[in-house]
């Protein structure tokens, strides 16, 4: 039986419109005991998949960056950095702390996911009881870094936004600033990992600008009167963000990526306009400054971080070059690196058994509770059957998981707004806040976010974190279902997506693949296909035997060949997409032949892999490989490979 300790900080106390704290979250001993053995599951669990699973030029680009880095280089300045520039500083520590090679990236990736565990469980716990948040943990774990277990950048993103999220929460609870300065301090920490921490930002601000709306107990010497300036200011806001999605998503305008993308956004910018222009006796000037008084720590806390990192750009005279790889190489990743959604309805019919049970579970009524405890664990179980032995029905429910997050956005206004069990202030509060980040950070998953790719994986724990939140409103006797869900999404990650094997291989998840330790120096020990290991087991080597030199040229997208050969790249570039001249084709051409000469680069390695089948930037011009097939005559197929050298 659980103590009063252990009951989550939601009141579902029709009426209360409290604006107070409930008080500092106190862990039982009980809790602490879940935390420890959810923890250590999880630890074991992510420590067997640490060598599992690698996509070559993930790999290879963030590990030429760090080796760069270690070298003396600086981003943007002396190479076109991929990301904002932290995490190569990151990388490029680990590689100076740990060794030079492939495994190195991936401790600091384990160190941060042994921090951000516990955080998930804690947020889970201001919702949930004991046993659902371990269950919300797990969840979260198995769908999260386990899947990919690469030092990609979206991951820190993810654990940077838990623990903001985990940080407001805190403030919710006992109105102390300092927590609304760490929020924001993750926040810019999670920029100078990758642009998409902004994302976040996004969030936390529509957070307060919900949470400014002012109780009705507010008094002060005049009444409500319509619209003021406040309205005003926070209309033409919302407004200005609502058209910033619409745009961001005409990129590669579809249904689904409208419905994925702008949609969600737009409904809960939606909620907090209304909330912000409810009744209230509050001037302008006041509500102006309640809204200054949460929103300044937190983007005080944000600048710190970001403004260092600014300026030291600055002085390394790389400004310009970062503002632009960090803020206008989007538009070049969306088109070249995007993948289209699946056809929405695929999707919004692998939706309909959450969608139905979420529905059943606000409804609390005898005939609702009879469906929930019959009908809906009978259609999860034989949607698990289904999945295990069809390979469609496995694909239509993959394609249901990112839809869960317009779901959420659709369900928030109603569980906020409906006349029975409403949320209470300080209820209604924390829930939009795990509704917006879910939805805000989901955004990660545009231009690339396709029926079966990764990126969903980047924000599934915030999603997950969020259905425990709706949830909580749910009546009491009703939970079931949405527990059920929960589960539903854990045996299908464990059960039928095995870690490692979804995200690179891209195939089902119970069809055999043999995998080999890469015994290459530079490789750490990562285990990856038979076929892989062979191909690069001998591509190495026998560069290496031709190369007469420190130099060689890699094309396209394989920066994996420079890393592990450890021959160095004459050029700036790590994706060919993503050089400032790519689409000046004549001129590329000429620079990429006299960089040739100036270094005298002896051997080159031309990958034979088709665009699309992760070749980002297409193969290389005809005119180039014409040169290049004249300036190296002799040649040898290896694998994807195809090695040319001068005699």
């Amino acid at each position: 039986m659980e103590t009063v300790n252990e009951t989550p900080l939601v009141a579902v106390e029709s009426g209360d419109r409290s604006d107070g704290p409930l008080g500092a979250f106190r862990e039982s001993r009980a809790g602490w005991v879940t935390l420890g053995l959810v923890w250590l599951a999880s630890t074991i669990y992510m420590g067997l998949q640490l060598r599992q699973c690698w996509v070559p030029s993930d790999a290879g680009m963030l590990a030429e960056m760090a080796d760069r880095v270690l070298r003396g280089q600086v981003p943007y300045r002396d190479f076109v950095e991929n990301y904002t520039g932290g995490l190569t500083y990151l990388n490029a520590l680990a590689f100076r702390l740990f060794g030079v090679n492939f495994f190195s990236l991936r401790i600091p990736l384990f160190l941060f996911f042994l921090g951000w565990v516990p955080a998930v469980y804690f947020i889970a716990r201001r919702f949930s009881g004991i046993t659902v948040a371990g269950a919300v943990t797990l969840l979260s774990v198995a769908w999260s870094v386990p899947n990919y277990p690469e030092a990609m950048p979206s991951w820190y993103n993810l654990f940077f936004a838990t623990w903001g999220v985990l940080a407001l929460l805190r403030h919710s609870e006992t109105k102390k600033k300092r927590w609304l300065w760490v929020a924001g301090l993750c926040a810019g920490l999670s920029f100078l990992i990758k642009v998409s921490g902004l994302y976040f930002v996004a969030a936390a601000l529509l957070y307060f600008v919900f949470r400014e709306r002012s109780p009705v107990g507010d008094s002060v010497s005049r009444p409500w009167r319509g619209p003021t300036l406040y309205n005003v200011f926070i209309a033409v806001g919302l407004l200005a963000f609502a058209l910033f999605l619409i745009a961001l998503v005409s990129a590669r305008p579809s249904a689904m990526n409208y419905a994925n993308f702008a949609l969600p956004e737009i409904i809960l910018a939606t909620t907090a306009l209304t909330a912000s222009w409810g009744k209230t006796p509050l001037n302008s000037g006041a509500r102006f400054r309640r809204l200054f008084s949460t929103a300044w720590p937190f983007v005080a806390g944000a600048c710190v971080p970001a403004g260092a990192f600014v300026v030291w750009i600055a002085n390394q005279h790389a400004l310009a070059p970062w503002l632009y790889g960090t803020f206008f190489s989007a538009a070049i990743r969306t088109h070249w690196a995007g993948i289209d959604m699946p056809v929405i309805s695929l999707a919004l019919f692998g939706l309909l058994p959450a969608a139905l049970i979420l529905a059943l579970a606000y409804e609390d009524t005898p005939r609702s509770r009879r469906l929930t405890r019959l009908a809906a664990p009978t259609v999860l179980v034989l949607l698990l059957i289904g999945a295990r032995h069809s390979f469609g029905v496995y694909i239509v429910l993959g394609c249901s998981a990112p839809s869960v997050v317009l779901a959420l956005a659709l369900v928030l206004p109603w569980v906020l707004r409906r006349p029975r069990n409403r949320p209470s202030r300080f209820a209604g509060d924390r829930i939009f806040l795990l509704v917006s980040t879910a939805v805000l950070c989901s955004l990660i998953q545009f231009p690339t976010g396709g029926a079966w790719n990764i990126y969903f994986c980047y924000v599934a724990p915030l999603v997950a974190l969020a259905l425990a939140a709706v949830m909580s409103a749910c009546p009491p006797r009703q939970r079931l279902g949405p527990g059920l869900l929960l589960a539903f999404y854990l045996i299908f990650a464990l059960w039928l997506r095995p870690p490692g094997y979804f995200a690179a291989q891209r195939r089902m998840p119970y069809s055999s693949v043999t995998f080999r330790r890469l015994t290459l120096a530079r490789a750490g020990g990562l285990e990856v296909k038979t076929g892989q290991a062979e191909e690069y087991g001998r591509l190495v080597p026998f560069l290496l035997s031709h190369a007469e030199g420190r130099y060689t040229y890699c094309t396209t997208d394989c920066p994996s060949v420079y890393f592990l050969s450890g021959l160095l790249n004459p050029t700036e570039t790590i994706y060919d997409f993503l050089d400032p001249d790519f689409l000046n084709i004549a001129g590329r051409d000429a620079r990429i032949l006299m960089t040739l000469s100036v270094y005298n680069v002896r051997a080159v390695v031309i990958t034979r892999l088709e665009p699309g089948n992760l070749v980002n930037s297409g193969l290389i011009t005809p005119a180039l490989r014409a040169s290049l097939d004249a300036r190296y005559p002799r040649s040898q197929t290896i694998g994807d490979f195809e090695v040319r050298w001068k005699p």
